[in-house]
């Protein structure tokens, strides 16, 4: 199966869209119905905007939450083939998005965090279109918007803003006239929000806005399964490190800065989940973006074909371990 997967073929797009309702027909068995928070004001209006399309049915929403994780495993793959982080064209980093995605049913559920999860992902197109842009202008002015349209639906998602000024301190060579219009960008969003709900009369709800918590586990119950989780995302981590350090040195300068920069990505993005509200079930979906982009390194060792094979098998075994002892 991992030939096919490794195959850029338009087939095996369908089969991966199978093998994503397959593994996550636990959340689509127990559906949630999705509700926004008194800070998620932004968010509150987008719930409303999709109850006129999908109701008021759990499993309406968490199908469509499937629907959207399989199209951002796909589109990121995409981003990843057009910018050549790896050597070869495969199916690989949508697999490995979907295979992490299904830690938990919770991840599967309609939330904001899908909708940030969008924005991060365009974010992430501008970032390596910086490159190519003759007049890039027009990349940085949206790369700001996108991350304060982020922040605006989830207050944690404020601390990509440092981020962005440390990936275009990566990508690009310092120019203050850059950075300016990256830091209008970034108070546009805001801006508009601030007009919109003063003409409407409803700015006070603009004080809830920060909402800052701690997303991690109250109890570590049952253990097994945090545990297990832990251990074999570790496991997947050292030896996508491992195949890393032997392909990185074949590539390009810019290609090797990218890593960098996705790299620091995913410690911003582990920041933003824990610094979230618990109330939020699928805070830690915000840091799968970078983790998947990662982990499709250790399917991608080049002098073993049995070392790949193992891994796949082994990320198999992952995804039957969440199934079998998810917390009840």
């Amino acid at each position: 199966m991992l030939n096919i997967i490794r195959n850029n073929s338009p087939y095996t797009a369908v089969l991966l869209f199978i093998f994503a309702l397959a593994i996550k027909m636990q959340a689509l068995i127990h559906p949630v119905y999705p509700q926004a928070l008194e800070s998620q004001v932004v968010y509150g209006s987008v719930l409303n905007l999709l109850r006129l399309f999908l109701g008021k049915s759990a499993f309406a929403f968490t199908l469509f939450a499937v629907l959207m994780i399989y199209l951002q495993a796909i589109y990121l793959n995409a981003i990843a083939a057009n910018h050549r982080l790896y050597v070869k064209t495969t199916y690989l980093v949508a697999y490995s998005y979907i295979i992490i995605t299904s830690t938990s049913p919770s991840l599967s559920q309609f939330s904001s965090q899908i909708i940030i999860n969008w924005l991060l992902l365009l974010t992430l197109n501008e970032l390596l279109n910086l490159q190519q842009a003759h007049h890039p202008n027009k990349n940085l002015f949206n790369i700001g918007l996108l991350l304060m349209m982020a922040a605006l639906i989830q207050f944690s998602a404020i601390i990509f803003l440092p981020f962005l000024f440390i990936a275009l301190g990566i990508l690009r060579p310092f120019h203050l006239r850059e950075w300016v219009i990256a830091l209008l960008g970034v108070i546009m969003p805001l801006y508009l929000t601030g007009v919109v709900l003063f003409l409407y009369d409803k700015l006070p709800l603009l004080r809830h806005w920060p909402d800052v918590g701690i997303s991690l586990p109250k109890q570590i119950h049952p253990a097994s399964y945090y545990l297990g989780c832990l251990s074999f995302i570790l496991i997947l981590f050292a030896g996508s490190l491992f195949n890393m350090q032997s392909q990185l040195p074949k590539s390009t300068i810019y290609i090797r800065r990218c890593w960098i920069m996705l790299s620091i990505l995913l410690v911003f993005s582990i920041l933003a989940s824990v610094f979230c509200d618990n109330k939020v079930n699928a805070a830690w979906l915000t840091c799968m973006l970078p983790l998947s982009l990662m982990l499709a390194h250790v399917f991608n060792n080049e002098k073993s074909k049995r070392m790949n094979n193992i891994s796949f098998y082994f990320s198999i075994a992952f995804v039957l371990f969440c199934q079998i002892f998810l917390p009840k």
